[in-house]
């Protein structure tokens, strides 16, 4: 029986777990990315400037994306792959293709993609099974030099084939990168100026957040660099506005799997200050990949100084422990002024805490009726969690 999501926390609109502090350091003009896990902490923390485009690892998937938080820059130049030799940019259509910032499977080689079998940069094949590419682009990258690329297949086997050269055909590079050599990872990467790759990321299971810098749409058709966050593809988030960070009732407020929910306007630039402000009433709900439901509160943003996003975090939900039977319990008088008396049917152990999350009383509890004084409890609000290895129940007790 799935066990009631800690009810009485949940009406309560309070955790049981103390709040934690911490940040995540970019480095001096965002120099870096970090990954972080509500579990461990900051898992990696990488140099972002040595990559240029980013392949998926998934077998069913044919996502590449760029480093456009660098500065790298991506344009359709050809639908005919015939046009490779004669390729240049006079009369070219300067319409740039963007990393989407819903789901980590489209990246800007994929913007345009009208979907099965069309992936963008390439089609389908229904006998092979393989994709086959159909454009050749033109890439700009951040020290001012220009290449064309043409991603020339992506097989069953998880190879990637790919091309890459100057506009006038010098220096080119024919790769084959397989895929499942990364398969812990969600993206292999590969530097189009020391035609290297790379393998950067720290495994797709140990990290939560992304935090990074990319481009979003900040207007219409505008799109601008900003520093934020990405959550993993096995994580979940939602947004909370215009509330109070500390009483806000994650039920309200259900996650997608987008993964620019928490994103970067969390903060805004001051131009009388010359600092980032910190929206004090926007609260994320984060389902993290250790199974548990976060509170995300940013408390500060020091700019590209440093890079740093300073933010505290909570357990909103033990949804990691949602296996676990309601333990049977009957806490009583309620309320309660110098004795607390607590019936449970097997030994087990009852921490009391504050609503803010202190510990306050741990009891031994044996089984039958318990006798606790609670006299040298301030009067107010507190839960108790009682839990004998299988079951967990929390109950909510006024101390008048």
């Amino acid at each position: 029986m799935k066990k009631v999501l800690l009810l009485a926390l949940i009406l309560a609109n309070v955790t049981v777990f103390g709040q934690t502090q911490d940040s995540a350091v970019m480095g001096a003009s965002y120099a870096n990315d970090v990954y972080y896990s509500f579990s461990n902490g900051t898992v990696k923390t990488v140099a972002r400037d040595n990559w240029h485009m980013a392949f998926t690892t998934k077998i069913v998937d044919a996502s590449i994306r760029i480093n456009d938080g660098l500065g790298v820059e991506l344009f359709i130049a050809s639908t005919d792959t015939s046009d490779w030799n004669s390729i240049d940019t006079t009369g070219m259509t300067w319409d740039g293709k963007h990393n989407s910032l819903a789901t980590w499977t489209e990246g800007a080689f994929n913007d345009g993609a009208g979907g099965h079998p069309d992936y963008g940069w390439g089609t389908y094949n229904n006998v092979t099974h393989n994709v086959y590419g159909t454009k050749i682009y033109v890439m700009k990258l951040p020290n001012g030099s220009i290449k064309k690329v043409m991603i020339r297949s992506m097989v069953t086997t998880g190879d990637f084939t790919f091309r890459l050269a100057d506009l006038d055909g010098m220096n080119e590079v024919n790769r084959t990168v397989n895929k499942m050599d990364y398969s812990q990872k969600n993206f292999f990467y590969y530097d189009a100026v020391n035609d290297t790759v790379l393998d950067r990321e720290p495994a797709k299971a140990d990290w939560d957040l992304l935090f990074s810098r990319y481009t979003a749409e900040v207007a219409p058709t505008v799109w601008y660099p900003v520093a934020g966050v990405l959550i993993n593809e096995n994580v979940k988030a939602a947004k909370a506005t215009g509330v109070d960070v500390m009483t806000v009732d994650w039920n309200n407020y259900p996650t997608t799997d987008s993964i620019s929910t928490i994103g970067s306007d969390w903060k805004t630039f001051n131009n009388g200050t010359f600092s980032y402000d910190v929206d004090d009433s926007t609260a994320f709900f984060v389902e993290s990949q250790d199974g548990n439901l976060y509170k995300l509160v940013f408390t500060a943003f020091r700019g590209s100084a440093n890079g740093t996003s300073v933010f505290a975090y909570s357990i909103a939900s033990g949804i990691g422990i949602a296996e676990f039977k309601e333990a049977v319990v009957n806490v009583f008088p309620n309320p309660a002024t110098d004795v607390l008396f607590v019936d449970v049917e097997t030994a087990s152990t009852a921490n009391i805490y504050t609503i803010n999350g202190a510990l306050v009383k741990t009891l031994a509890l044996s089984e039958g009726r318990n006798r606790f004084e609670i006299a040298s409890l301030a009067k107010g609000l507190y839960l108790m969690r009682i839990e004998n290895g299988i079951q967990t129940s929390i109950v909510k007790v006024v101390v008048q």
